[in-house]
Protein backbone atom coordinates (compact mmCIF):
# COMPACT_ATOMS: atom_id res chain seq x y z
CA UNK A 1 0.00 0.00 0.00
CA UNK A 2 1.13 3.55 -0.93
CA UNK A 3 1.36 5.91 1.61
CA UNK A 4 2.58 9.25 2.62
CA UNK A 5 5.39 9.74 4.34
CA UNK A 6 5.09 11.65 8.01
CA UNK A 7 7.84 13.85 9.27
CA UNK A 8 6.05 15.83 12.17
CA UNK A 9 4.72 14.31 15.16
CA UNK A 10 1.45 14.02 15.88
CA UNK A 11 -0.40 17.14 16.92
CA UNK A 12 -2.13 17.46 20.19
CA UNK A 13 -5.53 17.29 19.20
CA UNK A 14 -4.69 13.63 17.77
CA UNK A 15 -3.64 12.75 21.03
CA UNK A 16 -6.76 14.07 22.49
CA UNK A 17 -8.89 12.19 20.14
CA UNK A 18 -6.57 8.75 21.09
CA UNK A 19 -7.05 9.10 24.43
CA UNK A 20 -11.13 9.77 24.71
CA UNK A 21 -11.22 6.51 22.19
CA UNK A 22 -8.69 4.13 24.04
CA UNK A 23 -10.55 5.37 27.47
CA UNK A 24 -14.21 5.36 26.28
CA UNK A 25 -16.23 2.98 28.47
CA UNK A 26 -19.77 2.37 29.26
CA UNK A 27 -19.93 3.66 33.07
CA UNK A 28 -23.89 3.13 34.65
CA UNK A 29 -23.00 3.28 38.41
CA UNK A 30 -23.78 7.18 39.22
CA UNK A 31 -24.24 9.00 42.72
CA UNK A 32 -27.20 7.61 44.16
CA UNK A 33 -28.36 4.23 42.47
CA UNK A 34 -28.17 0.80 43.65
CA UNK A 35 -27.54 -2.54 42.47
CA UNK A 36 -29.42 -4.64 44.61
CA UNK A 37 -28.19 -7.87 44.10
CA UNK A 38 -25.65 -10.15 42.20
CA UNK A 39 -21.53 -9.98 42.31
CA UNK A 40 -21.63 -5.83 41.98
CA UNK A 41 -24.42 -5.30 45.12
CA UNK A 42 -24.04 -2.32 45.85
CA UNK A 43 -25.84 1.13 47.82
CA UNK A 44 -24.54 4.40 47.02
CA UNK A 45 -23.76 6.79 49.85
CA UNK A 46 -23.86 9.70 48.03
CA UNK A 47 -26.82 12.04 46.76
CA UNK A 48 -28.37 12.05 42.89
CA UNK A 49 -26.40 15.22 41.55
CA UNK A 50 -27.61 16.50 38.59
CA UNK A 51 -25.87 18.04 35.83
CA UNK A 52 -25.10 22.06 35.52
CA UNK A 53 -25.61 24.09 32.73
CA UNK A 54 -22.01 24.16 31.54
CA UNK A 55 -22.02 20.45 31.41
CA UNK A 56 -25.37 20.40 29.74
CA UNK A 57 -24.38 22.43 27.49
CA UNK A 58 -21.23 20.76 25.95
CA UNK A 59 -23.10 17.70 25.57
CA UNK A 60 -25.74 19.06 23.30
CA UNK A 61 -23.45 20.69 21.09
CA UNK A 62 -21.10 17.56 20.56
CA UNK A 63 -24.96 15.85 19.85
CA UNK A 64 -26.60 18.71 17.69
CA UNK A 65 -24.51 21.93 17.37
CA UNK A 66 -24.59 24.38 14.83
CA UNK A 67 -20.99 24.88 13.18
CA UNK A 68 -21.78 27.16 10.31
CA UNK A 69 -22.40 26.53 7.02
CA UNK A 70 -20.39 23.20 5.53
CA UNK A 71 -18.85 23.08 2.43
CA UNK A 72 -21.39 21.36 -0.12
CA UNK A 73 -18.46 20.42 -2.06
CA UNK A 74 -20.54 18.54 -4.68
CA UNK A 75 -20.83 17.67 -8.45
CA UNK A 76 -24.16 19.95 -9.34
CA UNK A 77 -23.74 19.88 -13.10
CA UNK A 78 -25.21 16.96 -14.99
CA UNK A 79 -23.01 15.67 -17.84
CA UNK A 80 -25.00 13.68 -20.93
CA UNK A 81 -24.27 9.57 -20.42
CA UNK A 82 -22.83 9.73 -16.63
CA UNK A 83 -24.43 9.46 -13.31
CA UNK A 84 -22.32 11.52 -11.35
CA UNK A 85 -24.81 15.23 -10.82
CA UNK A 86 -27.22 15.18 -8.13
CA UNK A 87 -25.32 17.27 -6.00
CA UNK A 88 -28.96 19.25 -5.37
CA UNK A 89 -30.56 16.05 -3.36
CA UNK A 90 -28.30 18.76 -0.13
CA UNK A 91 -31.43 19.74 1.54
CA UNK A 92 -29.16 22.46 3.18
CA UNK A 93 -26.40 24.00 3.72
CA UNK A 94 -26.21 24.50 7.77
CA UNK A 95 -23.76 21.87 8.89
CA UNK A 96 -24.00 20.67 12.45
CA UNK A 97 -21.50 18.51 14.39
CA UNK A 98 -22.97 15.31 13.06
CA UNK A 99 -23.04 13.97 9.88
CA UNK A 100 -26.56 13.91 8.40
CA UNK A 101 -27.58 11.96 4.88
CA UNK A 102 -28.39 14.86 2.34
CA UNK A 103 -27.49 17.99 5.11
CA UNK A 104 -31.19 17.00 6.16
CA UNK A 105 -30.04 17.57 9.82
CA UNK A 106 -33.44 15.92 10.44
CA UNK A 107 -32.38 14.07 14.07
CA UNK A 108 -32.91 16.55 16.95
CA UNK A 109 -32.47 15.68 20.46
CA UNK A 110 -34.75 15.81 22.91
CA UNK A 111 -33.46 15.61 26.65
CA UNK A 112 -35.22 14.70 30.54
CA UNK A 113 -34.12 15.76 33.74
CA UNK A 114 -35.56 16.33 37.65
CA UNK A 115 -37.04 19.21 36.20
CA UNK A 116 -38.98 18.67 33.10
CA UNK A 117 -38.69 17.73 29.74
CA UNK A 118 -36.92 19.79 26.74
CA UNK A 119 -36.62 20.02 22.81
CA UNK A 120 -33.12 21.43 21.58
CA UNK A 121 -34.24 23.80 18.93
CA UNK A 122 -30.58 25.68 18.71
CA UNK A 123 -27.31 25.04 20.13
CA UNK A 124 -24.25 26.60 19.36
CA UNK A 125 -20.74 26.74 20.77
CA UNK A 126 -20.61 27.24 24.36
CA UNK A 127 -17.66 29.45 24.20
CA UNK A 128 -19.95 31.91 22.03
CA UNK A 129 -22.08 32.93 25.27
CA UNK A 130 -25.53 31.64 23.89
CA UNK A 131 -27.38 29.32 25.86
CA UNK A 132 -28.95 26.57 24.14
CA UNK A 133 -32.36 27.53 23.20
CA UNK A 134 -34.75 24.62 24.86
CA UNK A 135 -38.45 24.75 24.36
CA UNK A 136 -40.08 23.03 27.97
CA UNK A 137 -42.51 20.05 27.00
CA UNK A 138 -43.27 19.29 30.86
CA UNK A 139 -41.87 20.38 33.68
CA UNK A 140 -41.21 17.20 35.48
CA UNK A 141 -38.98 14.38 34.41
CA UNK A 142 -40.34 12.07 31.76
CA UNK A 143 -41.55 8.93 33.72
CA UNK A 144 -41.09 5.12 31.51
CA UNK A 145 -42.62 2.60 32.54
CA UNK A 146 -39.63 0.54 34.01
CA UNK A 147 -40.70 -3.27 32.51
CA UNK A 148 -40.34 -4.24 28.54
CA UNK A 149 -40.97 -3.11 25.91
CA UNK A 150 -40.97 -0.08 27.37
CA UNK A 151 -37.82 -0.23 28.85
CA UNK A 152 -34.99 -3.19 28.69
CA UNK A 153 -34.66 -5.66 31.48
CA UNK A 154 -30.72 -4.51 31.76
CA UNK A 155 -31.44 -0.69 31.73
CA UNK A 156 -33.97 -0.97 34.59
CA UNK A 157 -31.66 -0.22 37.41
CA UNK A 158 -29.99 2.39 36.46
CA UNK A 159 -31.79 4.74 33.80
CA UNK A 160 -33.40 7.34 34.11
CA UNK A 161 -32.78 7.78 37.41
CA UNK A 162 -32.75 10.83 39.56
CA UNK A 163 -29.52 13.25 38.97
CA UNK A 164 -29.25 11.75 35.28
CA UNK A 165 -29.25 13.33 31.93
CA UNK A 166 -31.48 11.27 29.33
CA UNK A 167 -30.91 12.31 25.99
CA UNK A 168 -32.87 10.95 22.97
CA UNK A 169 -32.56 11.59 19.42
CA UNK A 170 -35.17 11.59 17.16
CA UNK A 171 -35.12 11.47 13.69
CA UNK A 172 -37.82 12.51 10.59
CA UNK A 173 -37.69 9.85 8.18
CA UNK A 174 -40.29 11.26 5.96
CA UNK A 175 -38.29 14.29 4.87
CA UNK A 176 -35.13 12.48 4.20
CA UNK A 177 -37.24 9.94 1.80
CA UNK A 178 -39.22 12.63 0.44
CA UNK A 179 -35.33 14.11 -0.96
CA UNK A 180 -33.99 10.49 -2.13
CA UNK A 181 -37.16 10.17 -3.73
CA UNK A 182 -35.93 12.86 -6.11
CA UNK A 183 -32.94 11.16 -6.91
CA UNK A 184 -34.07 7.75 -7.16
CA UNK A 185 -36.77 8.73 -9.36
CA UNK A 186 -34.13 11.00 -11.12
CA UNK A 187 -33.13 10.24 -15.27
CA UNK A 188 -29.44 9.89 -13.57
CA UNK A 189 -30.71 6.99 -11.29
CA UNK A 190 -33.95 5.96 -13.03
CA UNK A 191 -35.26 3.36 -10.34
CA UNK A 192 -37.91 1.72 -10.30
CA UNK A 193 -40.24 0.71 -7.37
CA UNK A 194 -42.63 -2.57 -7.25
CA UNK A 195 -44.89 -3.76 -3.92
CA UNK A 196 -44.36 -7.15 -3.60
CA UNK A 197 -47.20 -6.63 -1.03
CA UNK A 198 -49.94 -6.25 -3.63
CA UNK A 199 -49.35 -8.10 -6.58
CA UNK A 200 -46.02 -6.59 -7.51
CA UNK A 201 -47.55 -3.36 -8.61
CA UNK A 202 -45.68 -0.77 -10.13
CA UNK A 203 -45.84 2.23 -7.19
CA UNK A 204 -47.91 4.36 -9.74
CA UNK A 205 -44.70 4.56 -12.01
CA UNK A 206 -46.23 2.34 -14.61
CA UNK A 207 -46.47 5.24 -17.27
CA UNK A 208 -42.71 6.29 -16.39
CA UNK A 209 -41.17 3.05 -17.36
CA UNK A 210 -38.30 2.90 -20.06
CA UNK A 211 -40.40 -0.20 -21.71
CA UNK A 212 -43.08 2.57 -22.26
CA UNK A 213 -40.96 5.30 -23.48
CA UNK A 214 -40.14 6.87 -19.72
CA UNK A 215 -37.14 6.89 -17.68
CA UNK A 216 -37.17 4.21 -14.94
CA UNK A 217 -35.31 1.87 -15.47
CA UNK A 218 -37.93 -1.44 -15.52
CA UNK A 219 -35.77 -4.28 -16.63
CA UNK A 220 -34.98 -6.23 -13.84
CA UNK A 221 -31.46 -6.80 -15.82
CA UNK A 222 -30.51 -3.54 -15.04
CA UNK A 223 -30.59 -4.30 -11.28
CA UNK A 224 -32.44 -1.08 -10.98
CA UNK A 225 -35.91 -2.42 -9.87
CA UNK A 226 -36.36 -2.36 -5.94
CA UNK A 227 -39.30 -3.65 -3.57
CA UNK A 228 -41.07 -0.80 -1.97
CA UNK A 229 -40.41 -2.81 1.27
CA UNK A 230 -36.67 -2.97 0.63
CA UNK A 231 -37.12 1.02 -0.63
CA UNK A 232 -38.33 1.93 3.09
CA UNK A 233 -35.69 -0.05 5.02
CA UNK A 234 -32.83 1.69 3.21
CA UNK A 235 -33.69 4.90 3.74
CA UNK A 236 -34.86 3.95 7.23
CA UNK A 237 -31.67 2.38 8.01
CA UNK A 238 -29.47 5.50 5.97
CA UNK A 239 -31.58 8.17 7.96
CA UNK A 240 -31.40 6.47 11.41
CA UNK A 241 -27.29 5.97 11.09
CA UNK A 242 -27.53 10.13 12.28
CA UNK A 243 -28.79 8.55 15.57
CA UNK A 244 -25.46 6.97 16.21
CA UNK A 245 -23.32 9.58 15.34
CA UNK A 246 -25.10 11.88 17.48
CA UNK A 247 -24.82 8.93 21.15
CA UNK A 248 -21.09 8.85 19.86
CA UNK A 249 -20.30 12.28 19.89
CA UNK A 250 -22.05 12.28 23.51
CA UNK A 251 -20.17 9.59 24.97
CA UNK A 252 -16.85 11.45 23.78
CA UNK A 253 -18.17 14.65 24.86
CA UNK A 254 -18.99 12.82 28.11
CA UNK A 255 -15.68 10.98 28.72
CA UNK A 256 -14.06 14.61 27.97
CA UNK A 257 -16.14 15.83 30.89
CA UNK A 258 -15.40 13.20 33.24
CA UNK A 259 -19.23 11.97 33.47
CA UNK A 260 -20.42 8.64 33.50
CA UNK A 261 -23.33 6.80 31.56
CA UNK A 262 -23.43 5.41 28.16
CA UNK A 263 -25.42 4.57 24.87
CA UNK A 264 -29.14 2.26 25.01
CA UNK A 265 -31.36 1.28 23.45
CA UNK A 266 -34.64 2.57 24.27
CA UNK A 267 -36.71 -0.37 24.36
CA UNK A 268 -40.34 0.23 22.29
CA UNK A 269 -39.62 3.61 20.63
CA UNK A 270 -42.85 4.49 19.87
CA UNK A 271 -44.21 4.04 22.87
CA UNK A 272 -41.50 6.81 23.79
CA UNK A 273 -42.60 8.76 20.56
CA UNK A 274 -46.37 8.74 22.75
CA UNK A 275 -48.09 5.84 21.00
CA UNK A 276 -49.96 4.90 24.04
CA UNK A 277 -50.35 8.15 26.17
CA UNK A 278 -52.99 5.82 28.40
CA UNK A 279 -49.59 3.63 29.36
CA UNK A 280 -47.17 6.98 29.34
CA UNK A 281 -46.93 10.08 27.70
CA UNK A 282 -43.72 9.83 26.04
CA UNK A 283 -42.85 12.70 24.08
CA UNK A 284 -46.39 13.50 22.96
CA UNK A 285 -46.20 13.08 19.23
CA UNK A 286 -49.14 12.62 17.27
CA UNK A 287 -49.44 9.14 15.76
CA UNK A 288 -52.42 9.15 12.82
CA UNK A 289 -54.53 5.71 12.04
CA UNK A 290 -54.66 4.59 8.83
CA UNK A 291 -57.99 3.62 7.44
CA UNK A 292 -56.67 0.25 5.95
CA UNK A 293 -56.87 -2.43 8.14
CA UNK A 294 -53.96 -3.75 9.47
CA UNK A 295 -51.51 -0.91 9.10
CA UNK A 296 -50.10 0.54 12.33
CA UNK A 297 -50.44 4.41 13.21
CA UNK A 298 -48.00 6.60 12.02
CA UNK A 299 -46.12 9.04 14.24
CA UNK A 300 -46.31 12.37 12.59
CA UNK A 301 -44.82 15.16 14.53
CA UNK A 302 -45.10 17.19 17.38
CA UNK A 303 -48.27 19.87 16.35
CA UNK A 304 -46.68 23.82 16.01
CA UNK A 305 -43.09 22.42 17.22
CA UNK A 306 -42.48 19.74 14.78
CA UNK A 307 -44.40 18.94 11.96
CA UNK A 308 -43.67 16.14 9.39
CA UNK A 309 -44.63 16.59 5.96
CA UNK A 310 -47.35 13.90 6.75
CA UNK A 311 -51.10 14.83 6.77
CA UNK A 312 -52.61 16.02 8.87
CA UNK A 313 -49.94 18.68 8.83
CA UNK A 314 -50.04 18.99 5.07
CA UNK A 315 -53.03 18.72 2.90
CA UNK A 316 -51.81 16.02 0.55
CA UNK A 317 -48.18 13.89 0.09
CA UNK A 318 -48.67 15.71 -3.42
CA UNK A 319 -48.00 19.08 -1.72
CA UNK A 320 -45.61 17.83 0.67
CA UNK A 321 -43.11 16.91 -2.63
CA UNK A 322 -44.28 20.15 -3.81
CA UNK A 323 -43.08 22.16 -0.74
CA UNK A 324 -39.68 20.29 -0.48
CA UNK A 325 -39.18 21.02 -3.83
CA UNK A 326 -40.02 25.14 -3.48
CA UNK A 327 -37.37 25.33 -0.41
CA UNK A 328 -34.65 24.50 -3.01
CA UNK A 329 -35.56 26.02 -5.85
CA UNK A 330 -38.27 27.99 -5.54
CA UNK A 331 -38.09 32.14 -5.51
CA UNK A 332 -36.37 32.04 -2.16
CA UNK A 333 -35.27 28.72 -2.31
CA UNK A 334 -31.61 27.16 -1.38
CA UNK A 335 -30.01 27.28 -4.67
CA UNK A 336 -31.90 29.86 -6.22
CA UNK A 337 -30.18 32.72 -3.60
CA UNK A 338 -26.74 33.27 -4.66
CA UNK A 339 -25.91 34.23 -1.44
CA UNK A 340 -27.04 31.05 0.56
CA UNK A 341 -23.50 29.01 -0.82
CA UNK A 342 -21.06 28.81 0.86
CA UNK A 343 -18.74 28.74 -1.51
CA UNK A 344 -17.12 31.67 -3.55
CA UNK A 345 -17.35 31.53 -7.70
CA UNK A 346 -15.14 33.73 -9.90
CA UNK A 347 -17.74 34.33 -12.07
CA UNK A 348 -19.80 36.29 -8.76
CA UNK A 349 -23.16 37.45 -10.00
CA UNK A 350 -23.14 35.15 -13.48
CA UNK A 351 -22.04 31.53 -11.94
CA UNK A 352 -24.20 29.06 -13.44
CA UNK A 353 -27.10 28.30 -11.93
CA UNK A 354 -27.67 24.74 -10.73
CA UNK A 355 -30.00 22.77 -12.46
CA UNK A 356 -33.28 22.09 -10.33
CA UNK A 357 -35.12 18.27 -10.41
CA UNK A 358 -36.52 17.81 -13.76
CA UNK A 359 -40.20 17.80 -14.16
CA UNK A 360 -40.76 13.97 -14.81
CA UNK A 361 -38.77 13.06 -12.00
CA UNK A 362 -41.02 15.63 -9.38
CA UNK A 363 -44.04 14.17 -11.18
CA UNK A 364 -42.76 10.19 -10.85
CA UNK A 365 -42.33 11.63 -6.85
CA UNK A 366 -45.83 12.71 -6.61
CA UNK A 367 -47.21 9.97 -8.16
CA UNK A 368 -45.27 7.15 -6.14
CA UNK A 369 -46.33 8.98 -2.62
CA UNK A 370 -49.91 9.11 -3.73
CA UNK A 371 -49.93 5.33 -4.36
CA UNK A 372 -48.34 4.72 -0.82
CA UNK A 373 -51.20 7.02 1.09
CA UNK A 374 -53.80 5.76 -1.43
CA UNK A 375 -52.98 2.03 -0.71
CA UNK A 376 -51.49 2.06 3.25
CA UNK A 377 -53.33 5.28 4.48
CA UNK A 378 -50.04 6.74 5.66
CA UNK A 379 -46.35 7.54 4.56
CA UNK A 380 -43.84 6.30 4.22
CA UNK A 381 -45.82 2.67 4.13
CA UNK A 382 -43.85 0.32 6.24
CA UNK A 383 -41.43 2.57 8.29
CA UNK A 384 -42.56 5.67 10.59
CA UNK A 385 -42.10 8.95 9.62
CA UNK A 386 -40.41 9.58 13.00
CA UNK A 387 -38.37 6.65 14.90
CA UNK A 388 -36.22 6.91 17.89
CA UNK A 389 -34.18 4.02 18.63
CA UNK A 390 -31.19 4.72 20.90
CA UNK A 391 -30.58 7.15 24.09
CA UNK A 392 -27.98 8.44 25.54
CA UNK A 393 -27.37 8.78 29.55
CA UNK A 394 -25.16 11.06 31.42
CA UNK A 395 -24.39 10.83 35.21
CA UNK A 396 -22.20 12.18 37.71
CA UNK A 397 -20.31 8.65 38.84
CA UNK A 398 -20.17 7.09 42.29
CA UNK A 399 -16.56 6.30 42.83
CA UNK A 400 -16.91 4.44 45.85
CA UNK A 401 -18.41 1.61 43.35
CA UNK A 402 -15.71 1.89 40.75
CA UNK A 403 -12.84 1.93 43.77
CA UNK A 404 -14.43 -0.93 45.49
CA UNK A 405 -15.47 -3.63 42.71
CA UNK A 406 -12.37 -2.72 39.58
CA UNK A 407 -8.91 -1.80 40.01
CA UNK A 408 -7.45 2.10 40.24
CA UNK A 409 -6.31 2.44 36.65
CA UNK A 410 -10.16 1.27 35.07
CA UNK A 411 -11.14 5.01 36.22
CA UNK A 412 -9.32 7.61 34.11
CA UNK A 413 -7.86 10.76 36.27
CA UNK A 414 -10.71 13.19 34.12
CA UNK A 415 -13.51 11.02 36.12
CA UNK A 416 -11.66 11.45 39.48
CA UNK A 417 -11.11 14.86 39.18
CA UNK A 418 -14.51 15.84 37.92
CA UNK A 419 -16.09 17.05 40.66
CA UNK A 420 -12.97 19.20 41.73
CA UNK A 421 -12.37 20.62 38.12
CA UNK A 422 -15.90 21.05 37.48
CA UNK A 423 -17.76 21.80 40.79
CA UNK A 424 -15.68 23.30 43.20
CA UNK A 425 -16.61 26.97 43.95
CA UNK A 426 -20.76 25.31 44.21
CA UNK A 427 -19.01 22.91 46.49
CA UNK A 428 -17.70 25.08 48.69
CA UNK A 429 -20.35 28.00 48.65
CA UNK A 430 -22.64 25.09 49.77
CA UNK A 431 -22.00 24.20 53.12
CA UNK A 432 -25.16 21.44 53.14
CA UNK A 433 -22.81 19.73 50.76
CA UNK A 434 -19.77 19.52 53.10
CA UNK A 435 -19.94 15.66 53.94
CA UNK A 436 -20.25 15.11 49.97
CA UNK A 437 -17.03 17.42 48.95
CA UNK A 438 -14.95 15.49 51.46
CA UNK A 439 -16.07 12.07 49.62
CA UNK A 440 -15.70 13.51 46.62
CA UNK A 441 -12.09 14.28 46.94
CA UNK A 442 -11.17 11.41 49.20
Amino acid sequence: MATAECHTAKSAAVHTLLDLLGQRKTRRFGCGMELPAGPLRYRSTMPPIPLCQEEVHCLLYAGVGDTGRHLADMQYARRPGREDGQGMAIMNFQGRTVASACAANTTRLFMTDDEGVYFAASVSHPDHGVAPELITLQHRRLEIPRRAPYMLSFNQWYTNRPGSLYMIPVTEIARVYLNLLLVLLSEEFGYFIVDTDNGNTGCGLDRFKRSRGGHLHDDPTMNRVMTLRDLDTAISDTALQEQGLVCQNLFLMSQAIGLGGGIQSVGSGRHLLGLEPQIYSGLGFSFMPSPVPGVRPNPVGLKNLWEGPCPPFVSSVEDAVLSLVESKFGVSGLYTNLTNRPWQSPEGPSQPPIAPHEQRTIEAVIQFCNYVYRTYGRFPAHVDAFKTVLAFQAHHLDMGFYDKFYPTESMPQTHRDHFTEWHQTHLENDTSNSILHEEVLS
